[in-house]
């Protein structure tokens, strides 16, 4: 729920799944859910031609690395579940991509806000988190040309205080006005596999479309 009088939903493009809650799903549901991806997921990283391991060879007499990639995939799933549902009471839903060549699935969240005419868009803004970083790498803030509202895309880089491990982040926003009401759609993408962050800036300008937001009552 975007808020009262408006839903919305994700209907994901190709290569690409929502991820359900524990709410949303019965839990036989769930559990057929989890093990169908679970599948997808070895395959995308262990079945491939391109196994630069030559895990794709089917050479495991002793069913070792069965188990190990069995175990790996079963991993991945769960931390998608992981996430989904400890967002979920925020609002917000995460989409998995497997676009990303060699990778589980990459997690990304949406959220939708609705506020009032006139609002100054302080807080898609730090949603997007478009105020705060360094003085050394400062937020990379593009505005992008929608057909249906404005757009703009937030690009940083982050320390953590803790590790010293190095985070980036690509926040991509849509805010749509109406007659009444502005509507704010937020995708957040964030890893620590800086290598990543130049496909997943494309994937989510794929993704965006794919969310709609409806007036459920007038």
């Amino acid at each position: 729920m975007a808020g009262e009088g408006w839903t919305w939903q994700v209907d994901p493009p190709e290569g690409w799944l929502l991820v359900p809650t524990t709410a949303t799903l019965p839990a036989d549901l769930l559990a057929a859910w989890e093990r169908d991806v679970a599948g997808l997921v070895r395959s995308s990283l262990f079945d491939g031609p391109e196994s630069e391991d030559g895990s794709g060879s089917g050479e495991d007499p002793d069913g070792v690395l069965d188990a190990v990639r069995d175990r790996v995939a079963a991993e991945s799933v769960a931390n998608l579940r992981a996430f989904a549902d400890g967002v979920v009471d925020g609002g917000a839903l995460v989409v998995a991509t497997f676009r990303v060549p060699g990778s589980a699935p990459v997690p990304v969240l949406a959220t939708v806000g609705v506020e009032p005419l006139g609002d100054p868009g302080d807080d898609l803004m730090t949603a997007l988190g478009a105020s705060g970083g360094t003085p050394v790498a400062p937020p990379k803030i593009e505005h992008v040309d929608l057909p249906d509202g404005d757009g703009m895309r937030v690009t940083r880089l982050d320390l953590d205080p803790v590790s010293g491990g190095a985070w980036v982040s690509v926040c991509l926003g849509r805010r749509t006005e109406h007659a009444d009401a502005v509507v704010d759609t937020v995708l957040q993408w964030r890893s620590q596999d800086l290598l990543q962050g130049p496909a997943m800036t494309e994937l989510l300008d794929e993704l965006l479309p794919a969310v709609s937001i409806l007036r459920s009552a007038q």
